[in-house]
């Protein structure tokens, strides 16, 4: 059972608003516009626009059985925590497991994306700045406010991302203003089943990170109101951006779709193509400020995940301390830390940032998966415990988006290579010491496995 005893993160902290800013800031919308719409683009061709609202629509599914469990359970660790008591304990602390890889990937990649884009946006100023310093400042600034004080942190992080997501929103009405409209080539604007689905695999994950709006659930104002709340709230709203972001790079290249799909940077391309430096340097610049605001939402999420399971002792227990500040100290000086010493670390290597977000995107993309498809079978067998029998949503979340996410998941197995291939299998050994946990967390003789589904205090 937890130990009760000790200092706990204090309630009634964080707004509902700081809470929709948390869960955006984690989905960092302003990717998809600035980078991965790219990819999206090259298989849905004209249709890329309706790829997301069909994606959307079945994660709004997703996110539907991701509210229910956090409305369950509303403590630091809401995923871990619900699951292990629905499911099986084992189960849980899979799922704990899953997503501390996940974030981690996260947090790791994060800073380095911010630092690349700096440099990118600076260059275009004609100034050159080393992508690692950024990093480096974008992690230990990220540290230094989680740490502090929890509210001032989502708060930074919501206005950050607000800041983030405006630029776009400019950069994207300006180019539906200037861009006459999409005229497709016959061969670009037909519909096609198999390039349709192929493309929703590759958008998917665009909506990851909503979930982690169920990790305030101990310092929420009304955790069972608000954080459901966000938590859709999160999702419509990225649904309704990239739909309309994907509408209006469409515009933007018309009969060029062909070199929106070849293009790293879309928006910077249609600014130059313009002769407005001073748009392509916004846009960069919007994901720089994006990828900040994703660190601190990172470190927030991971923080609390590592404190709740630090409370249950499936972890050291000293992460489940709580520091003067009324947050998890330890996690947060430790994850901060551990962000700081890699951006140096990879900048005196000199690894290429592209090829770490692509190594740690496998982590992020396998853990959300595998914490998606816990709470989809979590939901149902939690209705029939009380006796109901498994809603709509429930069973429509498991027929549309099950498959799909699993195919995601397969993906990244039998149709990739190299680098991601090997941060594949990287991830299954990952589970494997998961496992592990699991078996040595169970042998405690004062750690019945059945104390997750009486205890009474979440955290």
């Amino acid at each position: 059972m937890p130990d009760t005893a000790r200092p706990q993160l204090a309630p009634d902290r964080v707004s509902f608003i700081e809470i929709l800013g948390h869960a955006i800031a984690n989905i960092t919308p302003s990717a998809m516009a600035t980078v991965t719409i790219s990819l999206v683009a090259a298989q849905g061709g004209l249709w890329t626009w309706a790829v997301y609202l069909a994606v959307g629509l079945i994660m709004v599914l997703v996110a539907a059985q991701v509210a229910t469990l956090a409305r369950e359970a509303p403590a630091a660790g809401s995923l871990f925590v619900s699951v292990s008591r629905t499911l099986h304990p084992m189960a849980g602390v899979l799922s704990g497991w899953a997503m501390t890889g996940g974030y981690l990937g996260a947090l790791l990649a994060a800073p380095i994306v911010g630092g690349l884009f700096v440099s990118k946006a600076l260059r275009i100023a004609g100034m050159e700045l080393p992508w690692p310093w950024t990093a480096l400042v974008l992690a230990g600034v990220s540290w230094a406010l989680t740490v502090r004080d929890v509210d001032l942190a989502a708060r930074y992080s919501l206005i950050v991302e607000a800041v983030s997501l405006l630029i776009i929103l400019a950069i994207g009405v300006w180019t539906l203003w200037q861009a006459p409209p999409a005229t497709p080539g016959s061969d670009q604007g037909a519909f096609a089943a198999g390039p349709f689905f192929q493309a929703m695999t590759l958008s998917i994950l665009a909506y990851g990170g909503f979930e982690t709006a169920a990790n305030f659930g101990r310092e929420a104002h009304a955790p069972r109101r608000d954080i459901p709340k966000a938590i859709f709230a999160a999702v419509l709203a990225s649904l309704a951006f990239y739909v309309f972001m994907a509408y209006v790079e469409l515009v933007g290249f018309g009969e060029h779709v062909r070199e929106l799909a070849h293009s790293e940077t879309p928006l910077s391309v249609l600014a130059l193509r313009e002769g407005l430096p001073a748009l392509a340097f916004s846009s960069d610049l919007a994901m720089a400020i994006a990828a900040f605001s994703a660190t601190i939402a990172t470190l927030n999420s991971l923080g609390r995940l590592l404190y709740s399971m630090g409370r249950h002792k499936v972890l050291p227990a000293a992460l489940g301390e709580v520091g003067r500040h009324g947050t998890p100290a330890i996690a947060l000086h430790g994850l901060g830390a551990l962000a700081c010493g890699f951006a140096i670390v990879a900048g005196l290597l000199h690894w290429s940032p592209l090829a770490i977000v692509d190594l740690f995107g496998v982590f992020t993309a396998l853990g959300f998966i595998m914490i998606y498809l816990f709470a989809m079978v979590a939901v149902p067998v939690l209705q029939r415990r009380r006796g109901l029998s498994p809603s709509r949503p429930a069973l429509a979340a498991l027929a549309l988006a099950g498959p799909l996410l699993l195919y995601v998941f397969g993906e990244n197995f039998w149709g990739a290579k190299g680098v991601t291939l090997a941060a594949a299998y990287g991830f299954l050994i990952y589970l494997g010491i998961g496992g592990g946990l699991y078996a040595a967390w169970r042998r405690r003789s004062d750690l019945p496995a059945a104390a997750f589904l009486f205890a009474r205090d979440d955290d």
